[in-house]
């Protein structure tokens, strides 16, 4: 995937900004009443917090929901919950201000502070400034490594695309390098870099700079939706690298905001020369400067994050003095979020599609393959998905997210995979190594016998994963992970081997080996070793 963060349509056409912060406290003040009846009247039971902040003190503290649903304790303005890659904007603000110390060079290879760091390449050295961008070239995540300073070795075999500063590719393995040349700098591990650079200056003192066992019980349970609409907690694990690792509360996050609305200044002075906040906010490729998003042309800095069921939310407007912070501990509710930022920065809500009609029915009718063969699903009684195999009907759970549609039979792992039409019908359906197209449409072309052996559900053992699965879609091999409803078509690089077909310049790559009974038992995707397994 290009871009893990969700880039939303309120960060784009400020204009009108200036004005709205301008009509003063009687407007501010409904604003945030009508933020603090939107937190409180959420639905669900996860827990929402969310904090405004001016340049100069906390405006409100609206909450919502548990921070342990099973023993109903209520989430408080003082629940720590993990920010995920909200931290990246910190890795940055500590590199940079070594660099106002000249410890630090972020036009310098970054092999100069991360020696064992020597990727094959036939480009310019990448340095902090492209790894700090997202325009290194580097892939995304590399799983086995992550939060371990093997990472660095792991990528020796790595060899970028194209030259440092030529596309944007969002990668954690980057953030991950920028930690340990921190470390290497200041001659300490990075969270205590973190605690002594910033957390303890601007007094920050419920924040901690790692996720690890000693935050059992001391910060909110986080929770993921399965397949059928239930919660379920998420996964726990340690982690304490640069690109993730920072668990907060609201009301510390908003003193984070106050220096930045400040451009670097505290109370204490400053934490950043305005040469140096000028590089963060300042947009390299696609709109990212360094550790943040950036719009309405440097005025407005924000970032999402998401970790282990976590979901966070955070945005400064410099023209307009205010910032927020809005952290979860389940699945965001997307649309809310909107509306409580687009509320506070004074523009229009982005409108939500009706995704209430996308249930079972919508996925019946009869689908052709390219050899004839037809698949036929229909709804029954109760409103489930069936499969007509012959006559005998096989009841289907969805197993994908809302709007995707992904079934399992109960006779193995048979999955469908539907994809729609601009307009919203299911036209196509994927199974496994077949595709099927609703019975009328042009048939579908049919993929090379080869992918057969490479159609299936792959996974890596441990918490983070990843798992995806292969399938085909015409004659194309496709790639979605498990958990998403991105579908990212595959073009053969090499023998047994595979790279995302858009963008081109993508770093990420596939291979496939040990083919037993005809099928691959090993992808390698891009250095991580992902095993076949029995699952839909």
């Amino acid at each position: 995937m290009i871009r893990l963060l969700i880039l939303f349509a309120f960060a784009i056409g400020f204009a009108d900004f200036a004005a709205a912060a301008g009509e003063g406290d009687t407007t501010r003040a409904a604003a945030l009443a009508d933020i603090r009846t939107m937190v409180e009247g959420a639905a669900g039971e996860t827990a929402l917090v969310v904090a405004v902040t001016d340049r100069d003190r906390t405006l409100m503290v609206a909450t919502h929901g548990y921070a342990d649903i099973d023993r109903r304790i209520a989430a408080t303005q003082d629940t720590r919950f993990a920010i995920g890659s909200i931290s990246k904007s910190f890795a940055a603000v500590a590199l940079m201000q070594m660099a106002d110390e000249g410890a630090f060079d972020p036009d310098a290879p970054i092999a100069q502070y991360v020696p064992e760091f020597q990727p094959r390449s036939s480009h310019a050295p990448i340095t902090g400034h492209a790894l700090m961008s997202h325009s290194s070239g580097l892939p995304n995540y590399l799983a086995y490594a992550a939060s371990m300073r093997f990472l660095a070795t792991a990528l020796q075999d790595f060899e970028p695309h194209y030259a440092p500063g030529d596309h944007f590719w969002y990668s954690n393995s980057g953030y991950q390098l920028l930690g340990y040349a921190a470390e290497a700098i200041d001659r300490r591990p990075f969270p205590l870099v973190l605690q002594r650079r910033i957390l303890d200056p601007l007094g920050m003192a419920a924040t901690v700079p790692q996720i690890d066992e000693r935050l059992r019980g001391r910060m909110a349970n986080s929770y993921e939706r399965t397949p059928d609409g239930r919660l379920a907690a998420a996964p726990w694990f340690d982690h304490v690298a640069a690109d993730g690792a920072i668990v907060s509360t609201a009301p510390d996050m908003t003193a984070y905001a106050r220096m930045l609305l400040a451009r670097g200044k505290t109370a204490k002075g400053r934490m950043l020369s305005e040469s140096a906040f000028a590089r963060i906010a300042t947009p390299v490729r696609d709109d990212y400067g360094y550790g943040f998003d950036i719009a309405d042309k440097g005025e407005m800095l924000f970032h999402t994050g998401s970790i282990a069921g976590f979901q966070a939310y955070f945005s400064v407007h410099l023209g307009q003095g205010l910032g927020i912070v809005i952290l979860g501990n389940g699945p965001a509710d997307r649309a809310l979020r909107e509306r409580i930022v687009a509320r506070l920065f004074g523009t229009p809500p982005v409108p939500q599609p009706d995704l209430s009609w996308r249930g079972p029915a919508s996925f019946a009718g009869s689908f052709i393959g390219a050899n004839g063969k037809a698949l036929r699903f229909r709804t029954g009684a109760a409103g489930e998905l069936l499969l007509d195999e012959g006559g005998e009907m096989l009841t289907l759970a969805r197993i994908g997210r809302e709007g995707w549609g992904a079934y399992i039979t109960p006779k193995g792992p048979r999955t469908f995979l539907f994809f729609r039409d601009a307009p919203g019908a299911v036209s196509e359906v994927s199974d496994g190594d077949a595709t099927y197209v609703r019975e009328g449409l042009a048939l579908p072309a049919a993929p090379p016998p080869a992918y057969r052996a490479l159609v299936g559900r792959y996974a890596a053992h441990g918490e983070e994963g990843p798992s995806v699965r292969i399938y085909t879609r015409g004659a194309a091999l496709v790639m979605s992970y498990a958990d998403s409803a991105l579908a990212t078509p595959l073009v053969a690089d090499g023998a047994g081997g595979f790279r995302f077909e858009k963008p081109v310049y993508a770093p990420e790559w596939l291979r496939f080996d040990t083919i037993v009974e005809g099928k691959a038992q090993r992808l390698v995707f891009s250095g991580a070793a992902l095993y076949r397994i029995d699952l839909p």
